[in-house]
């Protein structure tokens, strides 16, 4: 296939705002800033939608669009009503059912939500009272704001009141003169739709959770949506980082009219280096209500510090003219979301995730469809677009007017000649002029890497209707796996992997009853394959071979494939003894757990008395082997082996005397029972020794 090679390199702005750090280098361009975000629904209405409104951005500007939530693919809108200052809405709203009602919502929270269930907001499959939606973009845009969206009561979505969730945004410092690039990571109050009259605005809490060093591995935005640091298997938002640190709570608060914000407004972090120059830098934002006394004349918050158990204050301080102690004073109100963030300053060549909707005769908001990297790309368009629209090879655009409607499927690949290409099925839906579309959900297929195979079973399909994907390997592949997020739209990848010689790997046990093998199959050459024997009872592993040559006397065994092979365990029979048992006296009780073992074996005797008798001991021969009436050994021969017992309670007096008390001493006379053990001792007095 033949890629196009764009005439000129397309601008990547920067992606933060014009006011840089003092410093003799030029802030400069970054590939790619994504923001993922949590957030709760604390509206008091069900909602059925989310808006995302950007000063400063094209339609074309936006990279991807978070669209796995209750509402599937997002709109997307251009306004230009302010000449030089265009204004694009990310719009997600729900369908509507044959009979009007709306197909899709967001439930009202039960109750406050703890951030560390936040992986609930991921789970279409669950409506809580939160959802995850997210956006990129590679320019310096101006306010962000976030809207839900409500029923105004006759069927039409309005705005259900802003959402206190923050937009960080980054701003990239290259390398000067041999040197390390920085980028620093700065965060502001949000914006509202209608300007405070007060002095301060609204006040929000913030926790900044960032990782103490960075990775270049690839951060896509359906990726950056771990949303619980407290669990130790979510760690996307951090890009496979390990580390953490969370900064003290920091109050958020817009002084009206000030320069950049004034009060507790733009909250900027130190410039971090970047010496490898190709790292994604990961940031997690929580939020939480600001719920601590105000100033009665101006709205500033009085309590502007978080005490030790995260609820209330510290410190004292004149709150309307009377001394309050604050740790008496809870400031920190419910979780309202959190915000995941990323950017990388060096980006790959990559697609977006979805291509909005359309309608006949109406103008279709112009979409990038390649996401621009480092690196000048090359693409190319295979497929049907409906007439009227069109797909510019060079920009990587997609626009028009469509004069057709129906289902349009699609294939853009695309290339930076230095990295993997990249390929993506897209499902464009047209509908009819003044037509409204039917709930559907969006599944699409890729092949990775590309060119190694091609899938089926891209389109729109009903909500619950089955849907069936196929893959199938080019000449010298073969397929994998599917790999897919279980999300309300579906977005599956193909995995394939070269068609590699494949060997047969067999093995056998000698003899058969010595013993089973694990390991064999049809593997792959160059991969490594480990068999383990594992021998049967009254057997051991003596060593592999094959063609009766030993190749290893370990009973795991690991190798390189490169051939067939037939590998033999071989296993020894282990000889076998008698373990027998007897009682003295016969009648003093019972013996059991003799019997044929193994050589090898553990063996456990027990001596159980019979009424009137204690045990003594198990003895082998003359010898004394045990005292406690259960015996476990290893068995290594033959054995004979016999419990005494004696008569229990029978009292007996031992007298101990000495042949001359001038010469020495003796002790231990006194009554025993049967069975005691008796111990005398004589001891010479001085000039005399013990006969």
């Amino acid at each position: 296939m033949k890629l196009h090679r764009p005439l000129r390199r397309l601008a990547i702005a920067t992606l933060a705002a014009a006011a840089f750090l003092a410093q003799p280098v030029r802030a400069s361009i970054a590939y790619g800033s994504i923001n993922n975000f949590d957030t709760v629904n604390d509206t008091g209405h069900e909602c059925h939608g989310f808006e995302i409104e950007i000063e400063d951005c094209h339609s074309t500007d936006i990279s991807y669009t978070y669209d796995y939530n209750h509402y599937g693919t997002s709109h997307i809108t251009q306004d230009d009503s302010i000449p030089g200052h265009p204004k694009c809405l990310i719009r997600w709203e729900s369908k509507k059912n044959p009979d009007g009602s709306w197909a899709s919502y967001t439930a009202i929270p039960s109750g406050p939500v703890d951030p560390t269930n936040g992986h609930m907001f991921t789970n279409p499959s669950v409506n809580f009272g939160g959802e995850h939606f997210g956006v990129g973009y590679y320019v310096a845009v101006g306010a962000v704001r976030y809207n839900w969206l409500i029923d105004d009561g006759a069927g039409n979505l309005i705005s259900g009141g802003a959402v206190q969730v923050s937009t960080p945004t980054f701003t990239y410092y290259p390398p000067v003169a041999g040197g390390v690039g920085q980028v620093q990571a700065e965060i502001q109050p949000p914006e509202v739709e209608v300007p405070e009259v007060e002095e301060f605005g609204k006040a929000i809490w913030m926790k900044e959770i960032r990782t103490t060093s960075h990775s270049n591995e690839k951060v896509r935005l359906r990726d950056l949506v771990s949303d619980d640091p407290a669990r130790g298997d979510e760690k996307n938002w951090k890009n496979g980082e390990a580390d953490e640190v969370e900064t003290e709570w920091q109050l958020l608060q817009k002084e009206n009219g000030a320069f950049d914000g004034g009060g507790n407004g733009k909250k900027a972090a130190a410039a971090e280096d970047l010496p490898d120059g190709d790292e994604v830098v990961t940031r997690r934002y929580e939020f939480y209500k600001y719920v601590g006394p105000l100033d009665n004349f101006s709205g500033e918050a009085m309590g502007d510090k978080v005490g030790p158990d995260n609820l209330h204050g510290t410190g004292t301080g004149i709150v309307n003219g009377v001394e309050t102690d604050l740790s008496t004073v809870e400031v920190v109100g419910d979780y309202t979301g959190a915000q995941m963030a990323a950017v990388d300053v060096e980006a790959a060549v990559d697609l977006i995730d979805h291509v909005s909707e359309g309608r006949v005769n109406s103008d279709y908001t112009a979409r990038k469809l390649v996401i621009e990297g480092a690196f000048p790309f090359e693409s190319m368009i295979e497929g049907a677009l409906p007439a009227g629209m069109q797909y510019d090879e060079f920009t990587g655009i997609l626009s028009g007017n469509p004069s057709e409607s129906g289902e349009f499927n699609f294939r853009i690949t695309a290339t930076d000649t230095i990295n993997p290409d990249v390929s993506k099925n897209y499902t464009l839906l047209i509908a009819e002029e003044g037509a409204e579309l039917p709930p559907t959900s969006l599944a699409d297929t890729t092949s990775s890497p590309v060119g190694t195979g091609t899938t089926t079973g891209d389109g729109a399909y009903a909500p619950g209707s089955p849907v069936m994907v196929e893959a199938s390997a080019e000449p010298g592949y073969r397929f994998v796996n599917y790999t897919f997020n279980i999300d309300v739209n579906h977005s599956l990848v193909a995995h394939f992997t070269l068609d590699l010689p494949r060997w047969t790997i067999a093995t056998n046990s000698s003899p058969l009853a010595g013993g089973s093998t694990a390991g064999g199959g049809f593997l792959d050459e160059g991969s490594q394959a480990t068999v383990v024997a594992t021998p049967a009872a009254g057997y051991s592993f003596s060593n592999w071979t094959e063609n009766g040559v030993q190749v290893s006397t370990t009973a795991s065994y690991t190798f390189t494939i490169s051939t067939n092979r037939a590998l033999v365990a071989n296993f020894i029979a282990l000889p076998s003894y008698v373990v027998g048992t007897s009682s003295s006296p016969s009648l003093g009780g019972t013996t059991s757990g003799g019997g044929n073992y193994f050589s090898g074996a553990s063996a456990t005797l027990t001596a159980t008395p019979a009424q009137g008798y204690v045990f003594k001991n198990w003895t082998s021969g003359s010898n004394q082997v045990s005292e406690s009436s259960t015996y476990t050994f290893v068995v290594t021969s033959a054995k004979n082996l016999v419990a005494n017992f004696v008569l229990a309670g029978i009292s007996k007096t031992i007298t101990v005397t000495s042949s001359s008390t001038t010469r020495g001493t003796v002790s231990g006379g006194a009554n025993y029972l049967t069975g005691d053990s008796v111990t005398m001792i004589a001891s010479p007095k001085p000039g005399y020794a013990f006969s």
